[in-house]
Formats: structure tokens, sequence, C-alpha cells
């Protein structure tokens, strides 16, 4: 799935879009291993993942989600990757199968996901670095409104330089709410808690260089 052939996927898109249902039914049967895969290795599942019924239920969910017929998710690939530069069709897979897992299980249990305690939330993150004096080098003294996504990438733009390629790679995916399980297999790592460990380093490393602006300023 790492090599999964984007000029392939983003051909088939563009015939789902034109309402070719071969061409829809291809590329789900491309991306259909990994789906799986990531579904039932998602901590959000929790023990839902033991069971066939529970993940067959969010199977149908993502195929109905990037199909035409429902979320046509699949169909608004192209734009998302135009406003999200550097990033792969499978960190988009992730991405959707994230959410999908999420609203399942809140749905069934009636609560949301629990969130590591350790780590804070995304958008205090996002917060953090758009409140501190650091972030003028990135937009400079006049700030125009932000969407959170673009906040998001000019934090990342703005650590890159900071941070080991393997801690930004793990916070990019982290910032798109992308489950460790799935931070671990696209990194190659040896467990979730390896990813968590490349998470919080890169935070902390930003945080650090925010305080020294702060104290600085």
């Amino acid at each position: 799935m790492e090599t999964l052939d984007f000029e392939m996927c983003s051909a088939l898109i563009a015939r789902s879009a034109s309402g070719e249902d071969a061409a829809f039914r291809e590329l789900v049967e491309l991306v259909y291993p990994f789906l799986l895969r990531s579904v039932k290795r998602n901590r959000a599942m929790g023990s839902l993942a033991k069971s066939d019924d529970h993940v067959n239920n969010v199977m149908l969910a993502l195929v109905d989600k990037l199909s035409g017929a429902g979320g046509r998710a699949a169909l608004g690939f192209p734009s998302w990757l135009a406003e999200n530069e550097g990033k792969t069709f499978v960190d988009w897979l992730r991405i959707v199968t994230s959410f999908t897992v999420r609203d399942y299980v809140r749905t069934v249990l009636g609560r949301s996901v629990a969130r590591d305690p350790d780590l804070p939330s995304v958008k205090r993150i996002l917060n953090e670095f758009t409140s501190s004096p650091a972030s003028d080098d990135v937009f400079g003294a006049v700030r125009p409104p932000l969407t959170l996504a673009q906040t998001a990438r000019q934090l990342l733009d703005f650590a890159s330089a900071e941070l080991p390629t393997e801690q930004s790679r793990a916070l990019s995916l982290w910032l798109d709410d992308v489950d460790f399980g799935d931070i671990e297999d696209a990194l190659g790592l040896a467990d979730e808690d390896a990813a968590r460990k490349l998470v919080r380093a890169a935070i902390a490393t930003i945080r650090r260089r925010f305080a020294v602006s702060l104290r600085s300023g």
C-alpha cells in the first residue's frame, strides 16, 4: 500500500467521478486490504475489532463514504491533495478510515473515543502555534485568517526545519487525526508506543521552541 500506484488511483477516481461504476469497484478492490487492516488495527475500535460484524459494518460505511452513492469522499481527493502538499493517497485513506471508525464507535457505544491523556489536543497545539511570536517567522507581522487545516500546514512547514524527518512525519499524521496504529504502519515502527513517543517528542520540541520565543519577546 505504501507504493500504491498514485496515477492509477487518480485515474480511477476521475473515471468514477464521470459515472463509471466499474472504475469505482476497481478502486475499492485495490484499497480494500489496506482499509480492512487499518480498521482491525485501529485502537479506537477497542473490543469491537474482535467482532466480524462490527468490522464489516465499518467497512460498509467506508465504502459508502468513498462512493458517489455515499459521502463522495473519493471524488474530493484531488482537491484535498491540492490543499495538502506533500501528502499521499495512502495518507488520505488513513484519515478517512480514522474518522469513519470514530463515527462508528460514537454511534455504537454512545461515547467519543478516548484521547491519549499524555498529549494535548490538536486544536490546542494549533492555538499555541498561532499565538506564539515564533510563528511571525511564518505568517509575518500581519496574520490572515486561516482554517485549522491551513494552520496545520504552516505548523508543519515551520517544524520541518526543527524536527528529524521521522518526528515530522509522525506529527503530520497525528495532526490529521490518524490513529497511532496507522502511524506505526506508515513509518514502519515496532509498535504503537513508538509512534506515540515520536509525536510526544515532536510536540515537546515545538513547545520548547515557542517558549524560547515567548521569553525572548
